[in-house]
């Protein structure tokens, strides 16, 4: 006997969807892994203080420390600090667009088809984003 497909969908890192038909198993082992995954990752954020930083940049400010040197590491952390607040003051577009680029790692040109804006206006954005937190950071 034939067991019925059903349809999951997926969101794609470029926010389009994909279909994918599946037995119902297979649906429920793939949400049980779901679940699983997603209770891991609020088990991990409870463990870390994002308060102070952006999503993200706690990571990047934790990934390369000087295990021989915690003062490189209070460094590294004043300095994220220091770079939230100031992204702080930015414009939500160009805070989103950042923390895609920098964090997620995404191009211009992934940014600007998520958007449904052309790539020269995320390259611009991104631009005068940096500049004002370079002016931010050295006043």
């Amino acid at each position: 006997m034939d067991k019925p497909l059903v349809t999951i969908k997926y969101k794609t890192a470029n926010g389009s969807e994909i279909c994918v038909e599946v037995s119902t198993p297979v649906k429920e082992l793939l949400e049980q892994s779901t679940r699983q995954i997603q209770s891991q990752r609020r088990q991990d954020r409870r463990y870390l203080d994002y308060t102070d930083f952006t999503d993200g940049l706690t990571d990047a400010a934790m990934r390369y420390p000087d295990q021989n040197n915690p003062a490189d590491l209070v460094i590294r952390m004043e300095s994220y600090k220091r770079l939230h607040l100031a992204m702080n003051q930015l414009p939500e577009a160009q805070r989103r667009r950042l923390h895609l680029h920098f964090v997620n790692d995404l191009t211009h040109r992934q940014i600007a088809e998520m958007e449904g804006v052309n790539r020269a206006t995320i390259s611009h954005s991104i631009d005068r984003a940096l500049k004002q937190l370079h002016k931010l950071l050295v006043d």
